[in-house]
């Protein structure tokens, strides 16, 4: 089997960041041991009364649809807005966006995510199944999602200007390798909003980003990652 590689990414401390790189999404190579990986991680990070919630990018829906459809039931999806916090606000399609689809362009609408309402047993669930489908997104923070999504709609929905966009039933950040790059502290902690780990599969940098205030090295090595140089590897 094929070593998984992990790239570290320069960031403002006292966060950290690296890239668990993949050939593509959805995963066709070895997802078992990526899967494997990423729990360990999560699961390093989502101790000492921290909280862990998943997050489902529709953009990506077409490569996990089977397994998402048959446990919507148990899973209870709420569809809110992902918000990327370097670009300009989400919108509605403008006349320029209609001319690049009819060129062939992909134009999202807008990046709808879903938040998962059936508990713990769901969170684990989906993130089990459907991680290498390039739609998980995973938080860990303290206290309750619904007081971190409080955090994120008092910090991005005063952007948001189109009345149909801001009535969402709460908003997210989407992050990827170009977000991080020359961030100050300061404008990481807006974004993240309190979230101690944030991990994301970033079909753009055909990786897995995560962003944390926690040790890197640490949650790497307890999930069974050793050091090589500036990467990390997991044979």
């Amino acid at each position: 089997m094929a070593a998984i590689h992990i790239e570290i990414v320069s960031v403002a401390p006292p966060y950290q960041a690296a890239l668990i790189k993949v050939d593509r999404f959805p995963v066709a190579h070895d997802p078992p041991k990526i899967r494997a990986l990423m729990t360990k991680i999560v699961q390093a990070a989502a101790t000492n009364g921290f909280s862990s919630d998943v997050f489902l990018q529709a953009e990506s829906l077409k490569n996990g649809k089977d397994q998402f459809d048959s446990h919507v039931s148990e899973w209870h999806p709420e569809s809110g807005l992902g918000v990327w916090p370097d670009r300009p606000p989400p919108e509605l399609w403008k006349m320029s966006d209609l001319f690049r689809m009819a060129r062939g362009e992909r134009v999202p609408l807008m990046y709808n995510v879903y938040r998962l309402n059936g508990g713990p047993k769901a969170n684990n669930q989906a993130f089990d199944m459907l991680l290498g489908s390039g739609m998980v997104m995973a938080l860990v923070h303290n206290g309750s999602a619904d007081e971190l999504l409080a955090r994120y709609k008092e910090e991005f929905l005063p952007a948001i200007k189109q009345p149909n966009l801001r009535i969402m039933p709460f908003y997210v950040p989407l992050l990827d390798h170009n977000s991080l790059e020359k961030r100050q502290s300061a404008e990481l902690q807006k974004w993240l909003g309190g979230a101690r780990l944030y991990m994301r599969e970033s079909t753009g940098d055909n990786a897995i980003l995560v962003l944390t205030d926690f040790d890197l090295g640490a949650l790497l090595s307890a999930a069974g990652a050793k050091k090589q140089g500036d990467r990390w590897i997991l044979e």
